[in-house]
């Protein structure tokens, strides 16, 4: 057994450096989609098993291999994944406020927080248009309660906005609500409001997929679901594309180094938010299970506590090694292994603030069974950061030897430095931004960190704490 070497991660993680990403991070994962608005988004009016659009969203979205999950307080229709936020005859300010007849209901903020959605598909107006007090504004207070819940959870929320179906009878007053909230939501677009607009207003039948003047019946349904999963299908899409494109920049700052390993050293750091669950992976590569001694692994820590998990080899054994360091209390364990080849995981789970570790897969059921009491839970600390490196004792590993490679965040909501210190806009902090800086000295310009109009010492510290 080999604790000593291991111990280096506490010393390790003050040092990492950080990537820059701007905020808020999307989060990685099972994306959780909010239906939110009226009986329409309900579907028990119209449709036969009362699922109205969600159930054919659902197998549409499922059928295309996507990763999601329908959230809300409320329940309808007997599938996998019924949960939604429709209110039966509710306005627009109802979702803001609440309805008082139904007190145990909870409005907006409410659902936000207790479901965190990541997608929002909103489809309300229709009780307003009946009431003959349909206001734009309200839809524009939604967003901006909408827009509050991000700045607070430093979560990105996408909402998808329908333009509303209109009545079997047509009625003029929908399609100028309409055109107000188009004309809203284009506004707030142009301001960076992350908002898709839908025209479900044009994609219906009116003669022929209507149950009753306001609400469509299940071929109605159908068509909104696709409007829906058209949008839907581009948003993953790019959502997959922006998660390869974080996950390939971590890969580039690490690329190149993680084959070289002298006593131990540090290849980079990245910092989580604590208030969300965390899972990361990293493969490992060992040229001969029993080469000389040495390990390769992967961190997870605050500036007092972390947990680690590493593949080595000593005279006698190849194994995994697992470390825990929480308050001041240490446990490491190891156990044998019998491959060159693998992934190591480290998985956090937010709402009980604990780390699992395990070389099998995420989540309490993989996560290795420690002999003693299990001190991977604890109070940490914001943030956390992930290490990974390597080291020996006595012979360095030679290049190649060992090494650690496709690294990846598999679920994970980034924090940020100021993105003024990347100057360059090659999204590093780097020595080209400090260069930056140099030219600039006691004067106006790039390296102002702290905008108080000239580039001094405040702004090296500034820059310090981002390096």
């Amino acid at each position: 057994m080999v604790p000593e070497q291991k111990r280096v991660w506490r010393f390790i993680l003050p040092i990492a450096t950080f990537l820059v990403l701007s905020v808020p991070i999307p989060a990685v994962g099972v994306t959780k989609t909010m239906p939110l608005g009226d009986s329409i988004t309900r579907g028990w009016t119209g449709s036969v098993y009362r699922w109205g659009y969600r159930r054919p969203l659902y197998v549409s979205l499922t059928n295309a291999g996507y990763d999601f999950d329908f959230v809300g307080s409320k329940a309808d229709g007997n599938f996998p994944d019924p949960n939604h936020e429709g209110h039966d005859g509710w306005r627009a300010d109802e979702i803001l406020n609440g309805r008082s007849s139904e007190p145990n209901a909870g409005k907006l903020v409410d659902w936000l927080n207790a479901h965190q959605p990541d997608v929002v598909l909103l489809h309300i107006g229709t009780n307003d248009v009946t009431a003959g007090n349909e206001d734009a504004n309200e839809v524009n207070d939604i967003l901006d309660v909408i827009d509050d819940y991000e700045a607070q959870s430093n979560k990105r929320v996408t909402v998808i906005l329908a333009l509303i179906i209109n009545r079997k009878t047509y009625s003029p007053a929908t399609t100028e609500y309409n055109n107000e909230v188009e004309a809203m939501a284009i506004s707030r677009i142009a301001g960076g409001d992350d908002i898709i607009i839908v025209d479900m207003e044009g994609a219906l039948n009116y003669s022929t997929d209507m149950y009753d003047d306001m609400h469509p019946n299940d071929n109605g349904y159908a068509k909104m679901a696709e409007v829906w999963y058209n949008v839907l299908v581009q948003y993953f899409d790019e959502l997959r594309n922006e998660i390869e494109e974080i996950n390939h920049r971590l890969e580039l700052r690490t690329s190149g180094r993680l084959t070289e390993f002298a006593a131990f050293y540090n290849a980079n750091g990245w910092s989580f938010n604590t208030g969300k669950d965390l899972t990361v992976s990293i493969d490992f590569h060992y040229s001969d299970v029993s080469m000389a001694e040495g390990w390769i692994g992967m961190s997870v820590g605050d500036d007092v506590n972390y947990v680690s998990i590493s593949v080595g080899s000593d005279s006698n054994d190849s194994y995994f090694y697992y470390e825990a360091v929480v308050d001041g209390n240490v446990v490491f364990e190891q156990e044998p292994r019998t491959s060159d080849d693998g992934t190591l995981y480290i998985s956090y789970e937010a709402g009980l603030k604990k780390f699992y570790l395990s070389h099998t897969g995420f989540g309490s059921e993989n996560a290795y069974a420690w002999s003693e009491p299990n001190l991977t839970q604890g109070q940490w600390r914001l943030p956390v950061q992930v290490s990974v490196g390597g080291g020996s004792s006595g012979a360095a590993l030679g290049s190649g030897e060992a090494y650690l490679d496709n690294f990846k965040v598999n679920t994970a909501v980034l924090l940020d430095w100021p993105p003024a210190t990347d100057l360059d806009g090659n999204d590093f902090i780097d020595i080209y931004d400090l260069a930056i800086m140099c030219g600039n000295w006691l004067d106006a310009g790039d390296g102002d960190v702290d905008n108080n109009g000239v580039v001094d010492f405040l702004d090296y510290a500034e820059f310090g704490l981002a390096w």
